[in-house]
């Protein structure tokens, strides 16, 4: 971290030694606001990739089923149990197919990541 060695700090000036300070902080900031653009330019790749659009998507679409509240209509001959049976059914079903989903996507990068390796 430090250019200089500690005894030639002893005689640096202290105003010196300020400005040392102030280029290192100066060339930290730019390194962090480097850095920090960087990851923004990643991330915004990888959000807007194909495969994670799908998959919000139908993340999205699942949970909307999951918590959509439906009202309870009784008709002659279906009893609650048989009513919390088939909306259980369901969950699982969605379930199933989110961890689907989930799965593809791990696939599909995979797949894309070694078709880059084999192209270096």
């Amino acid at each position: 971290m430090l250019d200089h060695p500690l005894n030639e700090n002893k005689f640096k000036s202290l105003t010196a030694q300020i400005k040392d300070a102030e280029m290192q902080l100066q060339e930290h900031q730019r390194m962090v606001s480097a850095c920090k653009d960087a990851l923004i330019q990643k991330t915004q790749q990888k959000i807007t990739t194909p495969s994670s659009l799908l998959l919000a998507g139908g993340i999205g679409f699942i949970l909307s089923e999951l918590t959509k509240n439906k009202p309870l209509k009784f008709h002659p001959g279906i009893t609650e149990e048989s009513h919390t049976a088939e909306t259980s059914d369901i969950s699982k079903h969605l379930m199933s197919t989110l961890n689907l989903l989930n799965s593809i996507n791990a696939l599909y990068t995979t797949f894309r990541a070694s078709m880059k390796e084999t192209k270096t």
